[in-house]
């Protein structure tokens, strides 16, 4: 279950609320670019990409935009309908000096837990 927070508990910089809200905009984001990157990349409009993928332009715009969260399912669909792979990686050997940083140098989304 998705818990809604009020504008007033985000307005303040220094709420718990405000920094959740940012934590949770930068796990996110690197999905919404990639999204993005990857239909402009295939130069698909949204409305292309979702017919490819069997949703709605609605639904992709927000996606770009913010207004919602791809899952999985959606992620592979969308590696599909442009052509490219989808991988996901969990592991030890994953670490700053190795794997990752050679995925973010070329361009893949990359996202780290807290800590």
């Amino acid at each position: 279950m998705t818990t809604r927070t009020k504008w007033t508990q985000i307005n303040r910089p220094d709420s718990a609320a405000a920094r959740a809200a940012v934590h949770d905009e930068e796990r996110v984001s690197p999905f919404r670019e990639l999204v993005l990157r990857l239909r402009t990349e295939a130069g698909l409009t949204q409305a292309e990409l979702a017919q490819r993928m069997g949703t709605t332009q609605s639904a992709i715009a927000r996606i770009e935009g913010g207004g919602s969260r791809p899952t999985l399912e959606t992620l592979e669909r969308l590696a599909a309908a442009v052509g490219k792979k989808f991988v996901v990686g969990v592991g030890d050997n994953l670490n700053e000096n190795r794997s990752i940083a050679k995925l973010v140098r070329e361009g893949h989304a990359v996202v780290r837990a807290a800590g």
